[in-house]
């Protein structure tokens, strides 16, 4: 019997967990906290991507069609839809005009065209899009994984080296080797109480976004492209912990009002319809590359040990179909 340890109990943890489970492996989930999803997979906007956020990057969009219908099969019940889903381009400062980012998604993607972007409270945008993309409920996941899981996990337990398994998975996002990493971001994710039954991403550029969170507990997520990262310089997992230890409530709170800011630029209501109710600090691993890519990719780090960085969320089933190569 082959016995697998896999480290950190996020999205690619959990989902790679279960299915060794289901195929026979021994697993073990080891989670250095007191719960699943602590880490970046419980702290940033659970977008369901269908492709809209990428336009620059053909690879990414057909990756996330792709796994999007994978997903939408394994944990469609985990998901709930958007009712109002604009994608905005700013009328200033936006890496594409509306013109061309319509016409790059027109025949891959299912959309509508906002005739009057004003109808939606909507400033200074160039145009919008209605699209049908999907938000994952991080809550309900994190149930649904520990009850699945059960006795599998271990919480509490420091990733060290370890001879008594015949290979070992690494899902900690990076933290514990940087091969093919450009940067660790320390990320800054604000959560808003109020209506959730939009979201609003302004594109393409150093703009924000805000989207459902948990509409049981009323909440959206609010980030910002130039803002969520408190740094875009830091070389070390380690130095990206110590940028969030060394933040304040006081400059935690003077970001999140600058993000809400920022944002009623293109949506005056956000001032009055939400409240800042809290915030999320992850780290998140970006990959040494030029382009807007936003894929899986898997390393063997020594000889028992693979290393998975994350991709987007919706592409946990990709990177077990990735894994067959070492364990079929």
């Amino acid at each position: 019997m082959v016995r697998v340890r896999i480290l950190g109990g996020g999205w690619y943890g959990c989902h790679i967990a279960d299915r060794l489970i289901a195929e026979g492996y021994t697993v073990e989930l080891h989670e250095r906290s007191d719960r699943l999803f602590s880490g970046a997979s419980g702290g940033n906007p659970a977008r369901l991507h269908l492709g809209f956020h990428y336009p620059r990057s053909r690879l990414t969009r057909a990756a996330s069609q792709e796994h999007y219908r994978a997903f939408m099969a394994a944990y469609g019940h985990l998901t709930r839809a958007v009712p109002v889903n604009l994608y905005c381009i700013a009328s200033h400062d936006s890496l594409i005009d509306f013109g061309t980012y319509r016409q790059v998604l027109k025949g891959e993607l299912e959309f509508v065209t906002v005739e009057k972007p004003s109808d939606f409270g909507l400033e200074n945008v160039e145009g919008a899009l209605l699209t049908g993309e999907r938000h994952i409920v991080i809550d309900e996941a994190r149930r649904w994984y520990e009850a699945g899981l059960g006795h599998h996990v271990r919480f509490r337990t420091e990733p060290e080296e370890r001879d008594d398994f015949d290979c070992t998975i690494d899902c900690t996002f990076c933290a514990r080797d940087a091969t093919g990493i450009d940067r660790y971001e320390p990320c800054l994710t604000v959560l808003l109480e109020g209506p959730t039954d939009r979201a609003i991403t302004i594109m393409d550029g150093p703009f924000p976004s805000v989207y459902p969170w948990d509409e049981t507990q009323g909440l959206s997520s609010l980030t910002s492209a130039s803002l969520t990262p408190f740094s875009k310089a830091v070389k070390t997992h380690e130095e990206a912990r110590a940028v969030l230890a060394s933040q304040t409530a006081a400059s935690i709170r003077e970001r999140s009002e600058a993000m809400v800011e920022q944002l009623a630029r293109f949506y005056p209501a956000i001032r009055d319809e939400y409240r800042i109710a809290g915030h999320k600090l992850t780290i998140r691993a970006q990959p040494r590359s030029g382009s807007d890519a936003r894929l899986v990719d898997i390393v063997q780090t020594a000889p028992k040990t693979l290393r998975i960085r994350a991709g987007k969320i919706d592409a946990i089933l990709h990177a077990r179909e990735m894994l067959r190569e070492w364990l079929p």
